[in-house]
């Protein structure tokens, strides 16, 4: 949770006659060459319309921010050149007067000399001006104008100025108000022509004394000076809501001389004497218009700040005369405030002392029996109407109305509170006790442990107890069952309480020198911690004193560093402190023990030496928002180089949207304040949106880094708040981040379609290749495989023919000439169907029947007729379209009769059937009558059954036709003996297969 410390402040210490101490500014720091300036002596100071600041120094052109002088490569042209003054035209353009330059324009790229000396007659150039489209130059010769303003152009002499020796020109509703370096009054130039300027009845001013009239530039004014009226010109006049600094020059001796002085509340106020700065000549001052704060360019000074505080600081020797220091302060419900010192006490309104007791009035009520030394006044409280005063002698009443001092003779007590039974709760350094007023009887006593020092910083009543706040034990609760301590050991607060305050929510509230606000809640027999604001929450500072709870809401509390409020009223534990104020003198400390709200809601707090007052009205004074930017964008810690056209030419910062290539992923953001007075009292938040749609904590650090970012389009969004300000300042600027090539779409989409498109011409490369190689090596294997089956069926038909030709002579030798002829017939054409089939590596099932059908023809002749055979083809069988390999089946019908049927007894008998699978594989069953053991298993190829020639050649010729000729399925043959039981049948049956071969 959010804390609000107050302790510490540094304050402006302007002290006026008697009472009157107004603090409205503070020097609190300058800018010298030891901080970048180019030297001490700074001409001019100018805001352009961009809100810029330039400064015209005897060494050059600057720019400075607030806090920080920067310097232009455009501009060096100027660099050790005496830059006298600065002035914009409508275009934006600055136009600058530089002693041996010239006039130069300068369009935030370039630099360009509109006007020399040498092309003119004038000689130093001390100011530069724009009045109705006319340029006017102020020269140690005369006034020059010229109606043109963006070329290089000559002047003309405005005449009667020949003679004077111009300090400066200023240009106003009422015409351009000349200033003269010497002392020969002030002039008015209107449509070109030069009048005096009438002062006639001269204002007085005196510092220390009220003042209700207009002072305006150009005027002259008597000022008292060591009681003399010194004749002043009025120089400069800067305004803001009731109060008027004004620049005031003076001549004695023939010596310039300057005064600052600031009339705030019809209050003349020394500016220069206030702050030490007697010795310091100012040449120009400016107020800066979101800032508020007064800045001087001097001679040899370089540049003085004069800071605006919200406090007013009053010393106490001027509130109670002959006391230096303050013991304690009461608020009172006439608007007034009750101050005690030491040895007096006086009663304060409307910054005046209404009335006031001293020690000689105290001690003057002792009884005769008293020693009358030293009166010291050690504590005061409030009752109804009355003062009670604690001192070394006991205690008096003083009435706030009549003014009647009384003298109780009641023990002395160091601390005390009067509770709600009227009686007095007391510490009188070695024992707590409660004293009736009436009777100055001890009601109660409590003894603390031996040895036990208290440090009392408050005594409040609260829950029908008493709590006391010690600087060594923690809180301290009387009442009930005795004394409770309250401390680091049991409930875990700091042993080291300055203050201490109960809220209206029966909340306590208590800090001490750790750096936390802590929140109370009283339960029963213990003090339980509720919630707390430390650093995290945006506290400033270690020690914490002073609370005070507004009736706004608001509580106020005070640290070393600054005085802070925060809202009570919607306090959670995510709250962070929204206000800090601080002292713009850094040079006057100020320690806030005790505050006390008055009846007009203003804040007043004790220090030992000096009393400050907080204006109701100036509690959120500082309600400008001040609005962050990204000031530098590096990428792996070098500086990001912009073209011309991705950046600002005259704040140099970018402009919206940042690219970045996709090499610059890693890159630094600097981010922070063009204009600002206090940067240590800046908070920042940011987030990338794309990257963590989430803010971060509020930090003072301005730069972040962010690291191997994904390309993409991002938002970098900045809040800034001052700790004195509600109000949250914004900035948005947009990044595109180049995706790297190889990780954009387009680019995997490029190369998954390159990699697939060569991925298809490979494997289609491949292919064909594999195909090319495959044809050839199969084109070379077939030829082989061709020529080894060739030369296979070519060993068959010597057999065939050398049996064929046997029965022929048979035949012949037998004189069966018709059968000779008809075999010799039928054998002609089984040979012309071999030849025709020689080439062939298959032929159609049809033309394999007819062959079988002449060839088995022949075999019957030949065995004079002892077997017939039939040949069946399935229904679903085209013979014309299937193929088969030629000179596969014959041989097994040659077994068939050679090993079979020739051995019979009996008339033989071979079936064969072709069936077609479904898959298309073909299958030949070869069925017989005849005799022996022909069984043999495909595996089998050297049986007994198999050594014959031609069935030895086929199965050779199978091996490699399945090989080259086969679509999965094989080329193959099975010999089995066969018996039916039904018919008595006994044979072999032979089973070819054909794989289905579409050529």
């Amino acid at each position: 949770m959010n804390l609000i410390i107050k302790t510490q402040l540094t304050i402006l210490l302007l002290f006026l006659a008697a009472f009157n101490g107004i603090a409205a500014y503070s020097s609190t720091g300058d800018f010298t060459q030891l901080d970048g300036l180019p030297c001490n002596c700074v001409n001019h100071i100018f805001e352009d319309s961009r809100g810029m600041i330039w400064l015209a120094t005897d060494a050059g052109l600057c720019e400075f921010n607030g806090f920080e002088v920067k310097y232009r490569k455009e501009l060096n042209r100027l660099q050790g050149e005496k830059v006298t003054s600065i002035t914009e035209n409508k275009n934006g353009s600055l136009i600058i007067a530089a002693t041996g330059v010239g006039i130069c324009e300068f369009d935030g790229d370039n630099l360009e000399v509109i006007s020399t000396s040498k092309g003119n007659d004038f000689n130093d150039i001390h100011s530069v001006d724009i009045f109705a489209n006319n340029l006017i130059v102020g020269t140690s010769n005369g006034i020059y104008l010229s109606n043109r303003l963006d070329t290089l152009c000559e002047f003309f002499l405005i005449e009667g100025t020949k003679e004077l020796n111009i300090l400066e020109t200023i240009s106003s509703n009422k015409g351009t108000i000349i200033l003269p370096k010497l002392e020969q009054g002030s002039y008015r130039l209107e449509s070109g022509v030069l009048t005096n300027i009438d002062n006639a009845k001269p204002q007085f001013l005196e510092f220390g004394k009220r003042f209700y009239g207009e002072v305006e530039v150009g005027q002259k004014v008597f000022l008292a000076l060591d009681n003399q009226k010194v004749v002043c010109d009025v120089l400069t006049v800067l305004f803001d809501k009731n109060e008027r600094i004004v620049l005031l020059r003076y001549f004695q001796n023939g010596f310039e001389f300057r005064k600052l002085l600031s009339i705030r509340n019809n209050i003349c106020v020394d500016l220069l004497a206030e702050n030490g700065l007697d010795d310091v000549f100012v040449q120009c001052m400016f107020k800066h218009s979101l800032m508020g704060d007064v800045w001087l360019g001097t001679r040899n000074h370089g540049l003085i700040s004069l800071k605006q505080s919200i406090f007013t600081l009053y010393d106490v020797s001027s509130l109670i005369p002959g006391s230096n220091q303050i013991v304690d302060l009461l608020s009172y419900s006439d608007g007034s405030i009750i101050v005690a010192g030491r040895n007096n006490i006086a009663k304060i309104k409307n910054e005046k002392v209404i009335n006031s007791i001293n020690q000689k009035e105290f001690l003057k009520l002792l009884p005769k029996s008293k020693k009358k030394k030293e009166l010291i006044i050690n504590d005061i409280e409030l009752k109804g109407n009355t003062i009670w005063v604690a001192t070394n002698y006991g205690f008096y009443t003083w009435n706030c109305n009549s003014y009647m001092l009384t003298y109780k003779n009641i023990a002395v007590a160091t601390n005390f509170i009067v509770i709600s039974n009227g009686n007095l709760f007391c510490y009188d350094g070695t024992q707590f006790f409660t004293c009736g007023i009436r009777n100055n009887s001890l009601d109660t006593k409590w003894n603390l442990s031996k040895g036990e020092e208290v440090e009392i910083t408050k005594i409040i009543e609260f829950d029908s107890y008493i709590w006391v706040a010690t600087e060594t034990h923690g809180i301290y609760r009387f009442g009930g069952n005795g004394v409770k301590k309250f401390g680091r050991n049991n409930i875990g607060i700091h042993n080291v309480v300055n203050d201490m305050l109960v809220l209206p929510d029966s909340c306590i509230i208590a800090g001490g020198n750790n750096g936390i606000v802590y929140k109370l809640k009283s339960e029963g027999d213990e003090l339980v911690i509720i919630d707390s604001l430390d650093q995290g929450d945006g506290l400033e500072g270690i020690s914490v004193h002073g609370f005070q709870y507004h009736k706004d809401g608001s509580i106020w509390c005070g640290t070393n560093l600054g005085v802070h409020r925060f809202d009570y009223k919607t306090w959670h534990p995510d709250s962070v402190v929204k206000y800090r104020f601080w002292n713009a003198n850094k040079k006057v400390e100020f320690r806030g023990k005790e505050s006390v709200v008055d009846e007009y809601d203003n804040i007043w707090v004790k220090s030992n030496y000096a009393l400050m007052k907080i204006e109701a009205n100036d509690f959120i004074s500082d309600n400008a928002a001040y609005t962050p930017i990204l000031l530098e964008v590096k990428v792996k810690d070098s500086n990001w180089r912009l073209k011309k056209s991705e950046f600002d030419k005259w704040t140099k910062t970018p402009n919206n949207p940042i690219h970045l290539s996709y090499n610059e992923n890693y890159f630094r953001l600097h981010y922070g304040m063009m204009y600002c007075d206090a940067l240590e009292n800046i908070r920042y938040r940011y987030r990338l949106v794309g990257l963590d749609n989430h803010w971060s904590d509020w930090v003072k650090s301005d730069e972040v880094v962010y690291s191997n970012l994904r390309g993409g389009e991002y938002t970098f969004e900045i809040e800034a708040r001052k700790l004195s300000s509600g109000k949250l300042g914004k900035y948005t600027i947009d990044i595109i981040l180049e995706t790297a090539w190889w990780k954009t779409v387009w680019f995997w989409f490029i190369v998954i379609s390159i990699l697939g498109v060569l991925t298809y011409y490979g494997i289609h490369l491949f292919k064909s290749r594999v195909k090319l190689e495959e044809k050839q090596r199969t084109k070379q294997f077939n030829r082989v495989i061709g020529l080894k089956i060739r030369a296979l069926q070519h060993q068959l038909d010597p057999h065939f023919i050398f049996n064929s030709l046997n029965s022929i002579q048979s035949y012949i030798l037998e004189d069966d000439e018709d059968k000779a002829l008809e075999y010799l017939s039928d054998f002609s054409m089984v040979l012309r169907n071999n030849i025709n089939n020689a080439s062939k590596n298959l032929i159609s099932l049809s033309e394999e029947v007819s062959y079988l059908k002449l060839y088995l023809k022949l075999e019957q002749m030949r065995f004079e007729e002892k077997f017939t055979f039939q040949i069946n083809l399935d229904d679903k069988i085209n013979s014309l379209d299937i193929k088969i390999p030629p000179m596969l089946i014959q041989p097994f019908l040659e077994h068939a009769i050679r090993n079979g049927i020739s051995k019979l007894d009996r008339h033989g008998k071979i079936v064969i059937r072709f069936i077609l699978e479904d898959d298309g594989y073909l299958k030949c069953e070869i069925i017989d009558n005849g005799l022996g053991n022909r069984k043999v298993e495909l595996t089998n190829a050297e049986s007994e059954i198999v050594k014959g020639n031609s069935l030895q050649i086929t199965c050779d010729r199978m091996k490699l036709l399945n090989k080259v000729l086969t679509n999965g399925k094989t080329y193959s043959y099975q010999i089995n003996e066969c018996v039916e039981s039904k018919t008595n049948f006994s044979g072999v049956k032979t089973v070819l297969g054909f794989p289905n071969l579409e050529l």
